[in-house]
């Protein structure tokens, strides 16, 4: 259970921070990411390709976002938290779900920042792991214009106990 109740983290709910600052989309950035991702859609390499698909230059795969999270993007005193002193022991800290929202591609030569919100606190009891506590946040990216370019939601879950892994 995290180190504080479920009112208190309730309270945390709808707390803005900015959480990235200087997000560039690199190119070569975006190329290694494919790669990693093994990802091997001419799109992400070469802007002939990205053109000839539609993009106005080469995209960003769908999940590259999730990069912005590095240090090298948070602004200063923003670390793994984001802001948030959700009292959670990082120990049983799991990722539960990422889901991103675009409202157009991300593209080489991008810089973004991003303001994280917190959407939602609950509860819920685990097979093996104890009470679970979950935690919603949002990202909202925007460009240099101060245009929406995307949302980025990703769930954090705090397990009551150690998971035994053994199914009842």
């Amino acid at each position: 259970m995290p180190s504080k109740s479920i009112e208190t983290l309730r309270e945390t709910i709808g707390e803005t921070y900015r959480t990235v600052e200087d997000f560039e989309v690199e190119r070569g950035k975006v190329a290694e990411f494919a790669r990693a991702i093994h990802d091997p859609a001419e799109i992400y390499f070469d802007e002939t390709a990205a053109e000839e698909a539609g993009y106005e230059t080469i995209p960003a795969p769908p999940t590259f976002p999730r990069t912005s999270y590095f240090p090298r993007y948070r602004p200063e005193g923003v670390d793994y938290s984001l802001g948030f002193d959700l009292g959670f022991d990082r120990a049983r800290v799991v990722h539960g779900e990422q889901k991103y929202e675009y409202n157009r591609p991300l593209y080489v030569g991008d810089v973004l920042v991003g303001d994280t919100t917190m959407e939602e606190i609950y509860q819920r009891e685990g097979r093996n792991g104890g009470t679970m506590t979950f935690a919603v946040l949002c990202t909202e990216f925007m460009d240099e214009a101060g245009e929406h370019v995307l949302s980025a939601y990703n769930t954090r879950i705090e397990t009551g106990g150690a998971i035994s892994g053994e199914s009842e």
